[in-house]
């Protein structure tokens, strides 16, 4: 009967230990979840350069429509589609007929006007002569002098519908205004054009130097204004170096300046224009093409911080900030614009803080953070 008793109190001395082992393996687990694994990060100022996007429009410098001068049908189409071409250099050729006719005709007035000129004049000099012996009265000297003056009119004229005929005839032979990039021709030999038609025969574009035209809100003039601390007419003055960026990626190597910003603001849309020039060596961007203008803000001696480190509630910004080696949630001011990595901070923390670098949002208030 004493050994039953003795076997129960030696089972019942291994539960009791059993459990106390157990509790202290469960505290310890608890323990290490309070304390906590996250990287955290001591507060410093940089200075800190963030960007704005907007898209743009690309516009060659020189983009010039080809339009015909003169109407006629096409009888040679002289380049292709893409080719580059030389200012001067013949890219369409119109029917010359009915302009070299013109030519000629006008010519022959010349002529006519020219013989019937020097007719007139003999006609003053013998009505001179006759005048002086007082065989002819003055009305008759004036008529012959009106006559010459008529003559010499008539030449006047047919000069210069001879001029304007010849240059009819020159532009029948289109020539580039500037050297380019032939774009798409729209038309082909035998169609008739003429000077009014709405599309026109292509357009010629010089690639190595581009504008590129976006549309900002009252709100960010006023904005970029105030923090550059100048007036609308000011700005692109003071402006810093503007990047471009093709809709794939591809960001152009050149830096850029906003050269022009619209003194008015459209009605219908209610924004205001900016232009921003470009150096195109290579040719990345096109008349037309789509692209992402970025302008930047420089901030001197910013509060950085990743964006990971925060959490939103209801558009408001909170770190877990450590304080005595305790998490504390704290709201922070950030500044509307940023790169999608980083956050710069305009108030709720301050160099020397220390906070909890990742995940801060999942880090409870309280939390003991005894290691990084």
């Amino acid at each position: 009967m004493n050994k039953i008793k003795w076997l129960f109190a030696v089972l019942a001395l291994a539960v009791v230990a059993a459990g106390v082992w157990y509790y202290s393996q469960d505290d310890d687990d608890d323990d290490e979840e309070e304390v906590g694994n996250y990287a955290t990060m001591t507060i410093a100022q940089r200075d800190y350069i963030v960007s704005r996007d907007f898209t743009a429009k690309i516009e060659t410098e020189q983009p010039a429509e080809i339009r015909p001068q003169v109407s006629g049908r096409i009888v040679k189409i002289c380049v292709n589609e893409g080719a580059r071409v030389r200012k001067g250099q013949t890219l369409f050729v119109l029917d010359q007929v009915q302009y070299s006719a013109a030519v000629r005709s006008a010519e022959a007035k010349v002529n006519s006007a020219n013989a019937q000129l020097a007719t007139a004049r003999q006609n003053v000099e013998g009505r001179e002569a006759l005048h002086n012996r007082k065989v002819i009265g003055d009305f008759d000297m004036n008529k012959a002098r009106n006559e010459l003056s008529e003559a010499k009119a008539a030449l006047d004229e047919a000069r210069a519908e001879l001029v304007s005929a010849r240059n009819d005839l020159s532009y029948t032979v289109v020539k580039s205004p500037s050297d380019g990039v032939i774009g798409m021709i729209d038309y082909r030999i035998g169609e008739l054009v003429d000077p009014s038609m709405e599309t026109p025969l292509t357009i010629v574009s010089d690639f190595r130097r581009i504008r590129a035209y976006t549309a900002i809100s009252e709100k960010t003039l006023y904005d970029l204004s105030q923090y550059y601390g100048c007036s609308p007419e000011e700005l692109p003055g003071k402006l810093p170096e503007v990047t471009i960026i093709t809709y794939w990626g591809k960001e152009l190597d050149q830096k850029g300046h906003i050269d022009a910003i619209s003194g008015h603001v459209d009605m219908s849309t209610g924004s205001v224009y900016i232009r921003a020039s470009f150096d195109n060596p290579h040719g990345i961007f096109h008349n037309g093409s789509n692209a992402v203008l970025k302008v930047p803000y420089h901030l001197k001696d910013a509060i950085v911080i990743p964006q990971e480190a925060t959490f939103e509630v209801q558009d408001r910004y909170f770190v877990s900030k450590v304080v005595n080696g305790v998490t504390r949630t704290t709201e922070i001011q950030v500044f509307p614009y940023n790169d999608g990595q980083s956050y710069a901070v305009t108030s709720g923390l301050k160099p020397g803080d220390v906070i909890v670098a990742e995940g801060g949002g999942l880090v409870r208030e309280g939390t003991k953070l005894k290691r990084k």
